[in-house]
């Protein structure tokens, strides 16, 4: 019988320098994360990033060329039967593994928790349970799937995945296909799961909202892992003044404006955040905010107003990842 690794209980999930490849293409290379009991891990990336990759490799549905991934101490691949009843999954809206639009919520919960081998009752109880956090009434989870909303089905998918009450939620792209207060609503809810609960979550998502739920936050790119750290901690250490940042609004912007602007030496990263309006991320900010002003002033460029600000995680996303398109002064 196989025994979870004593070394690794506390960090529910478990990736450890894990390198996908097909031919002589590396999906994903070198990746290490972890997830302690009750935390929200949120891995983040473009399209082609590796995440759908990273997820396969979780739920055993791909096994890595080099290293491993634990799920509550249990090898996903050597300890599969083990490692399929810790774990939920929630797939992307409209997989094939996904709910049943015939089927109620409680008879989709019914269907999916039989092949736990629960019973009725327990199935039952468990089912009403979730679907009350989640904000269902007693009508809602007697309707039809395909009559519900969007973020209504996406709610019955998240049931369904607890269904068995696993250590583990993994829900790849749980805001796709959603406006964007349902994305917020899915988002909410599974934070109160998670609090309710005590269920570790891991939530693969390109939607940058994510950030602001998560514990920890893993960034994807071109197949690597380029950051790791809690999302506040990053803003933190990458921006100078901790992420203190002043929003500057003009009558209009330039290239000739940013210019002026990065000859100032306080000033490291520019961003455009609206048709006339920059935040500008600098040193000594708010301490000496006197100083940058007043260099601005010389520099003979003339604003409306300002205020001071905080950057978030879009902003770090939007340098960190270099995306010419969305900085300036390349983006004129």
């Amino acid at each position: 019988m196989a025994k979870a690794s004593k070394s690794f209980k506390k960090n529910v999930v478990f990736i450890s320098h894990v390198t996908v490849r097909i031919k002589d293409m590396t999906l994903i290379e070198d990746i290490s994360l972890i997830a302690d009991k009750g935390e929200i891990l949120g891995i983040i990336g473009e399209s082609g990033a590796g995440k759908s990759t990273a997820i396969k490799v979780l739920t055993g549905q791909i096994k890595p060329d080099r290293g491993f991934a634990r799920i509550a101490g249990y090898d996903v691949f050597l300890d599969h039967k083990h490692t399929i009843v810790k774990m939920g999954y929630v797939p992307q809206m409209g997989s094939v593994d996904d709910i049943y639009p015939e089927f109620s919520a409680l008879k989709n919960a019914y269907y999916f928790g039989k092949m736990y081998g629960m019973s009725k009752m327990e199935i039952e109880k468990r089912a009403r349970q979730i679907l009350k956090i989640l904000g269902f009434t007693e009508k809602l989870m007697k309707k039809q799937v395909r009559k519900l909303s969007g973020g209504e089905k996406k709610r019955v998918s998240i049931c369904v995945g607890l269904i068995h009450d696993p250590e583990v939620l993994i829900l790849d792209e749980p805001t796709t296909g959603l406006d964007a207060h349902l994305r917020i609503d899915v988002l909410n809810y599974l934070k109160i799961l998670n609090k309710t609960l005590n269920t570790t979550i891991v939530m693969v998502s390109h939607d940058l909202e994510v950030a602001q739920y998560v514990d920890r936050l893993a960034l994807l790119d071109k197949g690597k892992v380029i950051e790791f750290a809690k999302p506040e901690t990053l803003i933190k250490l990458f921006f100078p003044s901790g992420g203190h940042t002043i929003l500057m609004h003009f009558d209009s912007i330039s290239e000739e404006l940013i210019e002026k602007l990065f000859e100032i030496k306080k000033i490291k990263y520019i961003l455009k955040v609206g048709r006339n309006s920059l935040k500008i991320f600098a040193t000594d900010i708010p301490q000496k905010l006197n100083e940058l002003l007043n260099a601005i002033y010389e520099q003979n460029i003339e604003f409306q107003s300002f205020s001071i600000d905080h950057a978030t995680f879009l902003d770090y996303f939007r340098i960190r990842i270099k995306k010419p398109q969305l900085e300036i002064p390349s983006a004129f």
